[in-house]
């Protein structure tokens, strides 16, 4: 017990700043997370109150003034991208991409579809809990089914294409690169909302929503593979220090 308090103690001695690093990088997500959460929380209350129908109605109908034939295939186009046909096709892509970028970051697409495997399940997991009926049908465009809130291509989006947004920030050098990237994946996240509501099967609210739950998954998410990064790195070192002590 005393040998692997006297590790420990070494251990945060030689890294404390790393240590430090990462207890500073909970904060800040831990603060945005705590306001994503409540302010969800207050929109499924104001929901269930039937206080959020005129919000609803008044994004509604502005969004669908825009509707036409030519604009209806751009914005399913853009629908498609968060369905799970599209994360099927990218995630090898990106995986393809970050392997001959070297150093194994093709498993970060691992992670990746960890993050949007498990935000699917959990949107259907709400989706069943709250069980918001879909808008009236004679007013989408395309087919949809189960539950309306959240918004799963939302939730989806927000947690698969914010990730990508994360991996970008930390891997791309260039930046101008980085900052096009970012731009690009952010439009697109916010696109996929609209197109829901464009397309009639979804309310504004539920698109809110699905961000939000989306923004909060991902954040635990990436606070989990920096704790698993970090407690590997700690192994690591762990098995270098007892490999030198034997010799």
């Amino acid at each position: 017990m005393l040998t692997a308090y006297r590790r420990l103690k070494t251990e945060l001695e030689k890294h404390s700043n790393e240590y430090l690093l990462f207890v500073f990088s909970l904060i800040i997500p831990g603060i945005v997370c705590l306001f994503a959460l409540n302010a969800f929380l207050e929109i499924t209350e104001r929901l269930q109150a039937d206080e959020l129908i005129k919000f609803d109605d008044m994004i509604t109908e502005f969004v669908h003034s825009f509707r036409s034939d030519t604009f209806t295939q751009v914005v399913t186009f853009i629908t498609d991208l968060g369905d799970v046909t599209a994360y099927v096709i990218i995630i090898p892509v990106i995986a393809t991409l970050l392997y001959y970028h070297g150093h194994h970051r093709w498993k970060l697409s691992l992670q990746a579809t960890i993050v949007l495997v498990s935000a699917f399940l959990l949107n259907i997991a709400i989706k069943q809990l709250i069980s918001r009926p879909r808008p009236l049908e004679e007013l989408r465009l395309v087919v949809a089914h189960s539950y309306s809130f959240p918004s799963g291509h939302s939730m989806s989006a927000i947690a698969f294409y914010g990730f990508l947004i994360y991996l970008t920030y930390k891997h791309t050098g260039n930046l101008l690169l980085k900052v096009l990237l970012i731009l690009v994946q952010a439009l697109l996240i916010l696109s996929i909302g609209l197109s829901r509501v464009y397309l009639g099967v979804h309310f504004p609210t539920d698109v809110l929503a699905g961000f939000i739950a989306g923004l909060i998954w991902l954040i635990i998410c990436i606070i989990v593979f920096n704790f698993v990064n970090l407690y590997r790195k700690r192994q690591v070192r762990k098995k270098g220090l007892n490999s030198h002590t034997d010799h």
